[in-house]
């Protein structure tokens, strides 16, 4: 097979890495022969020899991935020296890991005639509650290496007529990862132009200017039907009721189901009860313990997350998929995630409905439901939406304004037991914590006065 193309991915699949996962969309989308430089994986599924038919080999690093510490990247450098033997036309990497980027960059800088395509999923100098990543260990101090690439941004200013400036040892690996990427990259891809604006205010006007020239927008991959079919996947779903679906893996306190768990729970409505919601999450004890004290807790039916082919599979078979925006108000200037599922979402032919936050690109989208995640009321009401539309329709329906009080009462008893217990969420306590004050400054009034005149009274 003829291939002049190289993807350098090291979370490929068989992996299950969401960044692996899209770079293998790409591929195929793309419908070209390419060859993958990835690390060894002891996940077996089956099910990606798929990628064989667009596949010409597979380059494997022995390396520790330890995610993007200095010692992997150099690892990974060297090792991808000795197994790089081949000149390509065109080479491909996405962040996450940002190794990809390093590796490709050296590719680049020791054959420049290449054409280098990079990807950012997400902001790599700030995290998600934009807040410069400076975490300990992760600052590369390698003084030839920084002369080194310091050599050809001198003749890239020359070649330019630009004075960008050099790089000093001491950098953070995710400040590098940007700045060398925007500079070298031929062609450089973000998802929304929510995330370019804030990943390319961090730099100069002549170093945006100089990335916007080779950027483009684009949206996670979305696949043909045929790969919803490769895994089919038992589900025991009861037509008589509306099945909806969230799937997702982790719980943390911006990214959480308040607006839909409110909308549900306070509902009085004679058909209420035929509502079925599958969370598919890694969290099953703490999200069944969120929903433990809910009158509609039988509503909730919690699983763990599936196998990508079956995930994909599960979504043609729910009424309605549900997707949620990363909670970005008063971290961010403007939403820059965009949830990927909802690039699989598109693909299922079936409704989806997306809570999202105001000016995100989520709230771009023309679904068949819509809601502001910060206004509970347009949330209720598209539930009512949804009711009506499957067929339950109740002229009397009502809510109960007390449920508000009722569940952040419940959410500070689950934060002093489920969330401290559980040690895969320490690191997300503090915003855990907030997840309070959180709902109580993104929702209406109406609902937030009657809990400030209780706290005023006591």
């Amino acid at each position: 097979m003829d291939c002049d193309e190289l993807v350098i991915s090291l979370l490929f699949p068989p992996s299950d890495y969401v960044s692996g996962i899209n770079a293998f969309k790409r591929i195929l989308n793309n419908k070209k022969p390419v060859d993958i430089l990835q690390a060894k994986s002891e996940i077996a599924n089956t099910n990606f020899d798929v990628f064989n038919r667009y596949i010409n080999d597979r380059l494997f690093l022995d390396v520790d991935l330890e995610f993007d510490t200095p010692s992997s990247i150099f690892k990974s450098l060297s090792d991808a020296r000795e197994v790089l033997q081949k000149d390509y036309a065109k080479i491909y990497s996405r962040s996450w890991l940002a190794n990809n980027h390093f590796i490709a960059l050296d590719y680049k800088l020791s054959k420049p005639d290449v054409y280098w395509c990079a990807e950012f999923s997400d902001p790599l100098i700030l995290n998600i509650i934009n807040r410069v990543r400076n975490k300990k260990g992760f600052f590369i101090s390698n003084p030839s290496y920084v002369d080194y690439v310091n050599g050809h941004i001198l003749e890239l200013n020359e070649k330019n007529n630009v004075e960008f400036p050099l790089i000093e040892d001491g950098a953070s690996v995710f400040f590098l990862a940007e700045y060398l990427t925007y500079l070298f990259a031929d062609e450089i891809i973000f998802t929304n132009e929510n995330q370019r604006n804030a990943m390319l205010n961090q730099f100069s006007s002549d170093v945006r200017e100089f990335v916007l020239k080779k950027s483009i927008i684009e949206m996670h991959p979305t696949l043909d039907e045929e790969f919803y079919h490769i895994e089919s996947v038992e589900l025991d779903l009861d037509d008589d009721y509306i099945n909806m679906a969230y799937f997702g893996k982790d719980y943390y306190g911006i990214r959480h189901f308040e607006s839909l768990f409110y909308s549900i729970e306070s509902l009085n409505h004679k058909f209420k009860d035929k509502i079925r919601i599958y969370l598919f999450m890694e969290e099953v004890s703490l999200i069944k313990r969120l929903v433990s004290s809910f009158n509609s807790r039988d509503s909730f039916i919690v699983k763990k997350p599936l196998d990508y082919f079956e995930f994909l599979n599960a979504t043609t078979k729910f009424d309605v998929l549900i997707v949620n925006d990363v909670i970005t108000k008063g971290l961010w200037s403007a939403n820059p995630f965009l949830p990927s599922k909802i690039s699989d979402y598109l693909g299922s032919s079936r409704d989806i409905w997306a809570f999202y936050e105001k000016g995100s690109t989520l709230s771009k989208f023309n679904l068949k439901y819509m809601s502001d995640m910060a206004d509970f009321g347009e949330c209720r009401n598209q539930l009512i939406n949804i009711l009506e539309d499957y067929g339950f329709k109740d002229d009397n329906y009502s809510f109960n304004e007390d449920y508000f009080i009722q569940r952040l009462t419940t959410l500070n008893r689950l934060f002093d037991t489920e969330f401290k217990r559980n040690s895969r969420l320490i690191a997300e306590n503090k915003s855990l914590k907030k997840l309070n004050s959180d709902i109580l400054s993104s929702n209406s009034w109406k609902l937030t006065r009657p809990l400030r005149d209780i706290r005023n009274k006591k």
